[in-house]
C-alpha cells in the first residue's frame, strides 16, 4: 500500500510541476499569440482535470487504508494528551483502529498522544485509554489510528463497538479476518506502526 501511495504521489508532483510551467508558457502568449495561448489552455485544463483525479485517487487510498475496521457514530467526551499540550474534544466516530474528534487542534499528522475516554462528561473513571497517532488533519478536528494500549482497554472498546455496531457481524468478521494486533503481557500494539514496546507500556503503567 505505501508504495503505490509513493508511486501516485510521485504522478501527483510530476503533474503539478508540468501545470506549473504550461502556464507560464500560456501566459507569454496571452497578447502575442492568441491561438497559441487557446491552444495552451485547453491543454492546461486537461492537466488539471488529471491533477484533480489523482489527488482525488490519492484520498481514497489514504482513506482505504485507515479504516480498517467499520466505525460506529459516536459523542463521547475525550482528553488529548501530546507532549506540551493538553485538548478535550469530542468523537465524531469510533473504530477498533482509530478515531475522529472533533475540535480545534494546532498539531500536526505524525504527532503523538494519549487519548482518555469517557462515555459521559459526568464519568469520573477513564473508560479507555490508548496511545495514539494523528494521521489526518482537517479544519473540523483530526483523525487518530491507535498505536497501544492496555488489554482491559481493547476489551471495553471492542465490547462497546460490537454493541453499537449496525451489524455486529460485520465487525467481528473484521476482527477475525485484519489481524493488525499483537496481544502481549497486557499490551496491544498496531502491527502496522513501528514502535518500541517497553516505551508504549510505560506511557500505559504496565508494569
Amino acid at each position: 500500500m505505501d508504495d503505490k501511495k509513493e508511486r501516485l504521489q510521485h504522478r501527483i508532483n510530476v503533474l503539478r510541476a508540468k501545470i506549473f510551467y504550461t502556464e507560464q508558457a500560456r501566459n507569454n502568449y496571452k497578447d502575442t499569440h492568441p491561438a497559441l495561448y487557446q491552444t495552451n489552455s485547453y491543454y492546461l485544463e486537461g492537466l488539471q482535470q488529471q491533477l484533480q483525479a489523482l489527488e482525488t485517487s490519492c484520498v481514497d487510498l489514504e482513506n482505504r487504508d485507515q479504516r480498517k475496521f467499520s466505525r460506529v457514530s459516536t459523542q463521547w467526551p475525550v482528553r488529548l494528551y501530546f507532549r506540551s499540550s493538553q485538548y478535550q474534544g469530542i468523537l465524531d466516530n469510533l473504530s477498533l483502529s482509530g478515531s475522529f474528534i472533533n475540535g480545534a487542534f494546532k498539531q500536526s499528522k505524525g504527532d503523538i498522544c494519549k487519548i482518555d475516554l469517557k462515555k459521559s462528561t459526568l464519568d469520573t473513571k477513564v473508560a479507555a485509554c490508548a496511545i495514539s497517532r494523528i494521521v489526518r488533519t482537517s479544519d473540523n478536528g483530526i483523525a487518530l489510528e491507535f498505536v497501544g494500549m492496555r488489554t482491559d482497554s481493547y476489551n471495553w472498546l471492542e465490547t462497546e463497538l460490537l454493541t453499537q455496531a449496525a451489524d455486529p457481524s460485520v465487525l467481528e468478521d473484521e476482527i477475525l479476518q485484519r489481524s493488525i494486533f499483537t496481544f502481549k503481557d497486557n499490551l496491544v500494539y498496531n502491527n502496522t506502526f513501528e514502535c518500541n514496546r517497553d516505551k508504549l507500556k510505560k506511557l500505559l503503567h504496565i508494569p
